[in-house]
């Protein structure tokens, strides 16, 4: 079995140090990749929601002018209705 010494202790923290200095690095460039990659969804979700938004306007004024058209035309039928003897 083989002793563990001060200078055999030292290189190992060295190693370790190292190893762990190289995986910060790529943690580093794997946050930038990830961050750019999320900047890019936004971007096209943004699109998409504006073309959505557009898309709901257009929905809201149509009920709105059928629900008022619905409205007059049952205020025709209560008129004719009520002017028959």
């Amino acid at each position: 079995m083989s002793e563990w010494n001060d200078g055999r202790l030292e290189d190992l923290s060295d190693r370790v140090g190292r190893i762990e200095t190289k995986m910060d690095a790529g943690f580093v460039r794997l946050e930038e990749k990830m961050d750019a990659g999320f900047a890019r969804m936004d971007r096209k979700f943004e699109i998409v929601n504006e073309r959505f938004d557009g898309m709901y306007q257009l929905l809201f004024r149509t009920s709105w002018v059928l629900i008022v058209g619905l409205l007059g035309l049952l205020g025709v039928l209560v008129g004719i209705v009520g002017t028959q003897p």
